[in-house]
């Protein structure tokens, strides 16, 4: 029986206006009646995404819960609690930074509370507009950031064959120390190795004393894979990336403009009970 349910954000629960619809609401509200958690498992920072914690009633709610950073940080949805966080050897990002800077891509740097990016670009900025908020950086290392905490870097393009390039041209003890990943068809994520999605939801049915066979994981990119793979069932929004379709138990004939997540509730959670 289903007890836990995690669902990525971006082109999967949110629309391409960036909301969660109706039909999606009433069965988020449906499901956590029945006592089954329904957590938001983001590669944004927790703090991005209160507006949709909001729109489904989870916002500041005691035991309710986040996986944020693609799994670097799980948070308890009251005050923003942290619960866990796995942020990256600092000098490991700084040479992550300083790779993508020769290269034709926006780096982004995360900490808990703020991204900063480097070579902003207009279409970046359009693309992150009712997502989240970044500060424009210009330095050309993280010397500013040698006290903080640095949870994840991503390199922005919206070329996959460049962004993949890149990937190709990696030294091995980048590879090696990191967990690679992509995600929105523009971003080539870097996390500390063995930090992913699936691990935050593997601590969180710890932490709640849920088997891991009782989760389910929803998503549609490779930054979901983890969860995808970890959870008891895996299942795939219509407009799944092809390169993870063979990952998954079920693949939804919805996708995220069509309350892919709210039918999968309905189809897979609801109607099982």
């Amino acid at each position: 029986m289903i007890s836990i349910i995690a669902s990525d954000l971006d082109e999967t629960l949110l629309n391409t206006n960036k909301h969660v619809d109706a039909y999606t609401i009433e069965q988020i509200k449906k499901v956590s009646d029945h006592g089954i958690q329904f957590v938001c498992a983001t590669g944004r920072p927790f703090i991005s995404i209160q507006n949709t914690l909001k729109e489904i009633g989870l916002y500041d709610k005691e035991n309710t819960y986040t996986i944020s950073l693609n799994g670097a940080c799980v948070t308890e949805n009251k005050n923003n609690r942290i619960l866990y966080m796995q942020p990256m050897d600092h000098s490991l990002a700084e040479q992550i930074y300083k790779i993508g800077l020769q290269y034709d891509v926006c780096v982004q740097v995360y900490t808990i509370d703020t991204v900063y990016a480097y070579h902003l670009n207009d279409d970046e900025l359009d693309f992150l507009k009712g997502r989240m908020q970044v500060k424009e950086i210009h330095e050309t290392d993280l010397s500013f950031l040698k006290d903080v905490p640095i949870m994840k870097v991503l390199y922005e393009n919206t070329s996959f064959d460049y962004l993949q390039s890149i990937d190709a041209s990696l030294l091995t003890n980048i590879r090696q120390a990191c967990d690679l990943s992509y995600s929105s068809a523009r971003y080539f994520e870097f996390n500390k190795k063995g930090v992913h999605k699936g691990i935050g939801l593997k601590f969180l049915c710890d932490h709640l004393h849920i088997d891991i066979k009782d989760s389910m994981a929803i998503g549609d990119n490779i930054n979901d894979l983890g969860m995808l793979k970890t959870a008891g069932i895996a299942i795939g929004v219509k407009n799944l990336h092809p390169l993870i379709k063979d990952q998954v138990d079920h693949i939804c004939p919805y996708t995220h403009n069509e309350n892919a997540v709210g039918h999968i509730l309905h189809d897979y959670v609801l109607t099982k009970k």
